[in-house]
């Protein structure tokens, strides 16, 4: 039988030793503090915001106008209220209109994504979360508008409760699935990712005001203080832990077979010179959806991927035109 003073034995002396000092470096790790970032939510809310207690914590949001015609505005990937300030402010006069910071972004607290009776952060999770905020608003039906993310989460919702929506506008909608890389579930699932994977986020905030240049067509108008209000976000607490969330538990399952069901009239609004979802996905989508119900598609001309700000009063026409079109408003030409 091998011992210690064989060659054996003191490779599996080695072995032992170097898996003490990984225990030993993973337990020392696990105990080291880190630091949270940012400012409660509570001192970072604007005029005109308040919070929402649902489902155990705040969610952020907007509530403006009133009459008979609910709008609810779900916006895209690393955006917040904040990118609708134009439609907020023209569609109140037609109607009440609703606008929330999704999980993840905004102001809405960065809730641990076991304490909810579902996870937010996931397309299923921020469906139900959806339900649960208009039940809670009083909503009974309402007008989608989405954008790019929030584009393919009012898909999803209309697919799941049809019977809560009046109709859809969706502004270069990401309505495609997605999934991540084996590897990328390796690694956001691995041991401590939860706790350093937020720490790997913060090193990441060029790369994605990087993102915002692109969406961006005419440069022109992304003005410092546009790009201050994109990034005012980042001072809620947590932030970079609600965006690890975002990304370790986003994704977005195939509906294309499901396309079908869904027969309320749909709006399509995409820039010409959009350089994060290409055109060509919404002449796709629009093709697949006009089989079965009424569906416009408008091209926005010299816009990118954020038509409903880099020309707002052509996306805000386009959709009055629609719900003209549709009898649900008065006139409306």
């Amino acid at each position: 039988m091998p011992d210690s003073k064989t060659p054996l034995g003191k490779r599996s002396y080695r072995k032992v030793w170097v898996a003490s000092v990984v225990a030993l470096l993973v337990l020392l790790l696990a105990l080291v503090p880190i630091p949270e970032v940012g400012e409660p939510v509570e001192v970072l809310a604007k005029p005109g915001g308040a919070f929402l207690e649902l489902d155990g914590f705040k969610v952020y949001y907007v509530d403006g106008g009133s009459g008979n015609i609910t709008y609810i505005l779900l916006h895209g990937f690393g955006a917040s209220v904040f990118s609708w300030r134009y439609l907020i402010e023209n569609l109140s006069s037609y109607g009440r209109v609703v606008a929330y910071d999704r999980p993840g972004f905004g102001l809405t607290e960065r809730v641990d994504p076991h304490r909810p009776p579902y996870n937010p952060y996931t397309s299923s999770g921020a469906v139900e979360m959806l339900r649960r905020l208009m039940r809670a608003l009083n909503v009974s039906k309402a007008v989608l508008i989405g954008h790019s993310a929030g584009g393919g989460l009012a898909l999803l919702f209309t697919l799941k409760y049809p019977e809560l929506v009046e109709c859809l506008v969706l502004i270069a909608p990401a309505w495609r699935g997605w999934s991540r890389p084996w590897y990328w579930d390796l690694l956001l699932n691995f041991p401590l990712s939860d706790r350093f994977g937020p720490l790997l986020v913060r090193q990441y905030v060029g790369s994605l005001e990087q993102v915002l240049y692109r969406a961006w067509y005419n440069k022109t108008l992304l003005t410092e203080e546009v790009v201050a209000g994109y990034k005012y976000p980042l001072k809620a607490r947590n932030w970079d832990r609600g965006l690890f969330w975002v990304m370790k538990y986003g994704n977005f399952p195939d509906i294309s077979r499901e396309l079908d069901r869904i027969r309320i009239p749909v709006l399509i609004v995409h820039g010409e010179y959009d350089e994060i979802v290409p055109l060509h996905s919404s002449l796709e989508l629009h093709a697949a959806l006009a089989n079965h119900t009424y569906t416009s598609l408008r091209v926005v001309p010299g816009v990118g991927h954020l038509p409903h700000e880099e020309a707002p009063d052509e996306a805000i026409r386009e959709i009055l035109n629609f719900l003209g079109a549709l009898g649900m408003l008065r006139g409306v030409t």
